[in-house]
């Protein structure tokens, strides 16, 4: 059955232009309607037209679909305006019901063909066209579009490129998809060209690399010139050069031999500084290095490890002979490894791990810097009534000032004149509590000697101090080790008055000046019996020494004059610090127990007041 107009009615101009009934396509039911441009019948509105049911014609119901395709749900188009009032059910196609892929001229499938995608127009004998569309009898090839692209379209029934839009659609889809192609090309080798070029830069870079880090360079190997690898290792070296040093031996912690050849491969030296295992392990050759490489050295045996306190011992310095004895190193405890040896058993000392200071007394000869002459009268056993009075008088007559080795019971005993010593500008030290002899005493009554003593001084006068004069002028190795500590600086003298013995004011001056020199101490009493001699002696000694040119001074200022003295121990008044510890034992094969220093040998015999 042939028709002449389009699915409207319009006539083509084949026919007679007489309305005819039409028939609708395979796959759609429902009553012939008029296509006349002066009679259209009344289409009821979209929410009232009934859905079509598939396949109500028998004439246009289709072949069964092909089972993989899922069956489409029919859709019904809403009625147009103008049609009047006879409703008439229109289903919409379905696409695989359309014309052209796979449906003959009547709408059936074609056995074995696959659902088709759109139909032809309308009155005209689709043929297949060279671009794979279908052209009609009017000559215009049209395109047809696929399945739908999703369900939606499909649903509404909407195909976007059928009718008189497919051409140009197509091509302007093609078009694109043709210009988007020939760039992705375009693109596509460019960044071919790249990646190409940005590998042969990298191999480049990386055999570069290479060459650089496997270069040889010359360095001095046991005085000779060898041209080695850059970067080696010492062991790389010795093989290079082929070296053969002797590998050391495996000893005890004691030094014993355990093993031969199994210690240290070989020693190296670099620069003239020898390297440690670490520093051949993490060494490297560089251009110009000076290596040596020498048989290697003993390892010691593996060993566990005890730490250990070592305490410090009392040991004697300084001078043969001087008029002060000082602590010039306090003492501190130090700590040591103590090894066990693993395979031998041995123990031994290890390393140090801090070091221990030993309690150091010197004895030093006090000597003022830039020449100055200075000089220091003291005056043993006050205070003692009338006579220490007497020479603070005479020391405000020439405006100096002197230093009183005062007992401690005689402090008890006058604590006036004691603070009035001090309040005078003179200085007050320690000559013990009751005058014993120091080096016959045990530690606790030689301590007791001295702190007793300080404490009397410093709540008299208000003057704390370290400083003493030991009785007789003993005071030994031992007797410092007894000391505990308590006292900082022994003062002795260089001139003995000998006032003791009475000899006459003449002689007492004499003494006082023979062999004066910078520095010097010169030995008086104010205490232990009758001064009349000294006290008219006394301005004698002043007036010829200030006429000699010699300034009188107290000891502390006379020791701060020397800047060899540690300023603790100048001021007189130096304790041991914190964290030391005062040495119980004296330091080996050090036979120094005499006295550490006399005058003339005669104030330690004389049996005097001293």
């Amino acid at each position: 059955m042939s028709y002449s107009s389009d699915y409207r009615g319009r006539n083509d101009g084949r026919g007679q232009g007489n309305p005819r009934p039409r028939r609708d396509e395979a796959g759609r039911s429902g009553s012939y309607r008029p296509e006349s441009y002066g009679y259209r019948e009344q289409r009821p509105s979209y929410g009232d037209r009934p859905r079509a049911a598939r396949g109500d014609h028998p004439q246009t119901r289709p072949q069964q679909r092909p089972s993989s395709y899922p069956a489409p749900r029919p859709q019904q188009r809403p009625s147009r305006p103008g049609y009047g009032d006879a409703a008439r059910p229109q289903a919409r196609p379905r696409y695989d019901q359309r014309q052209g892929y796979g449906l003959d001229s009547r709408g059936a499938q074609r056995p074995g063909a696959r659902p088709s995608a759109a139909r032809p127009q309308r009155g005209t004998a689709a043929r297949p066209s060279a671009r794979g569309g279908y052209q009609g009898r009017s000559g215009q090839r049209q395109r047809y579009a696929g399945p739908p692209r999703d369900a939606r379209d499909r649903g509404r029934g909407r195909n976007p490129l059928a009718g008189g839009k497919a051409v140009l659609m197509s091509g302007i889809v093609g078009g694109r998809r043709t210009g988007d192609l020939m760039g992705r090309r375009r693109t596509s080798s460019g960044a071919r060209s790249i990646i190409a070029g940005i590998v042969c830069v990298a191999i480049v870079a990386i055999v570069a690399v290479l060459l650089w880090s496997n270069r040889k360079v010359n360095i001095t190997l046991n005085g000779e010139t060898y041209s080695i690898r850059v970067g080696s290792t010492c062991e790389q070296v010795i093989s290079d050069a082929e070296l053969s040093p002797t590998a050391g031996n495996l000893v005890s912690v004691s030094g014993n031999k355990l093993e031969d050849g199994a210690g240290y491969a070989f020693t190296a030296t670099l620069g003239g500084n020898q390297m440690s295992q670490d520093d051949i392990s993490n060494y490297r050759v560089s251009e110009g290095d000076s290596l040596d490489i020498t048989d290697g050295g003993d390892r010691t045996e593996d060993y566990d490890v005890q730490v250990m306190d070592e305490q410090p011992q009392l040991e004697m310095g300084g001078d043969a002979w001087g008029n002060i004895s000082y602590i010039s190193q306090w003492p501190k405890v130090g700590q040591y490894e103590m090894r066990t040896g693993k395979q031998s058993g041995e123990t031994a000392r290890g390393d140090t791990l801090s070091e221990t200071q030993n309690a150091v007394v010197s004895v030093h000869q006090i000597s003022p810097d830039n020449g100055k002459k200075l000089v220091a009268l003291t005056f043993d056993d006050g205070p003692a009534e009338k006579y220490t009075d007497a020479y603070l008088d005479i020391l405000d007559q020439y405006n100096i000032h002197a230093t009183f080795f005062c007992l401690g019971q005689n402090v008890e005993a006058y604590p006036d004149l004691a603070k009035k010593i001090c309040d005078r500008g003179s200085e007050v030290m320690s000559h013990t509590y009751q005058h014993q002899q120091l080096t016959a005493l045990d530690a606790s009554a030689l301590q007791q000697e001295f702190s007793s003593t300080f404490s009397n001084i410093e709540s008299t006068t208000g003057v704390k101090t370290t400083g003493f004069r030991p009785p007789y002028g003993a005071f030994s190795e031992k007797a410092w080790l007894n000391s505990g500590g308590l006292a900082s600086v022994s003062v002795l003298w260089n001139q003995d008055s000998l006032d003791w013995k009475r000899p006459g004011a003449d002689a007492i001056v004499e003494n006082c000046l023979k062999n004066v020199t910078s520095g010097s101490i010169i030995l008086m009493h104010d205490g232990g019996g009758n001064r009349d001699q000294d006290v008219e002696a006394l301005p004698r000694i002043i007036e010829s020494l200030q006429s000699q040119g010699y300034e009188f001074v107290t000891v502390s200022d006379l020791m701060k004059s020397d800047s060899s003295i540690p300023a603790d121990i100048a001021g007189g008044d130096a304790t041991m610090p914190d964290g030391c510890v005062w040495p119980t034992q004296l330091k080996p094969d050090d036979s120094s127990s005499s006295d550490s220093s006399s005058s003339d040998g005669s104030d330690g015999s004389s049996g005097s007041s001293d």
